[in-house]
């Protein structure tokens, strides 16, 4: 018996598999396939009276092998990050304007996101202290030039 969960729809974005039985379709399929009078609809229905006892399983079309680079760094993790920090005050100032500066850009996240792995290098690893306290210098916004601006609504 084939794994159906290993097995990928095919270009069409369905794939009959008659040694179990089963008709495999991507999401997009299946959603256009939802809506009567497509040719997916139709194909769909000619399927399911050819073969009546057919089972339908949809599938995703892409399985995601690498993780995620920024997995849980949000706006609120990367706050609560700056808090730990003695000059909290300062960092979180400073990230308040580094956010308020991205929103002018196509990907606001991306350069906030930047800014903060050039301020906290090591924001992954545990926080050490040195003295008793934890600091360290604001560094500048990356430079707003070097991202893709938003492009103004045509209206």
């Amino acid at each position: 018996m084939a794994n159906t969960s290993m097995v990928k729809p095919g270009r069409e974005g369905y794939k009959i598999l008659f040694d179990t039985n089963t008709v495999i379709m991507n999401y997009k399929f299946a959603a256009a396939a939802a809506k009567y009078g497509t040719k997916e609809n139709t194909l769909l229905k000619n399927i399911r009276s050819d073969f009546p006892g057919m089972k339908e399983v949809v599938v995703s079309g892409r399985v995601q092998t690498t993780a995620k680079a920024n997995h849980r760094l949000t706006y609120e993790n990367m706050e609560k990050h700056i808090r730990v920090y003695e000059n909290a005050e300062e960092l979180l100032e400073v990230f308040e304007t580094v956010k308020a500066a991205s929103v002018a850009l196509a990907s606001p996240y991306k350069y906030v996101c930047d800014w903060f792995k050039a301020q906290f290098p090591d924001y992954k690893k545990a926080v050490m202290l040195n003295d008793g306290k934890l600091t360290v210098v604001p560094k500048k916004a990356p430079d707003i030039q070097e991202y893709k601006q938003k492009m103004p609504k045509v209206g």
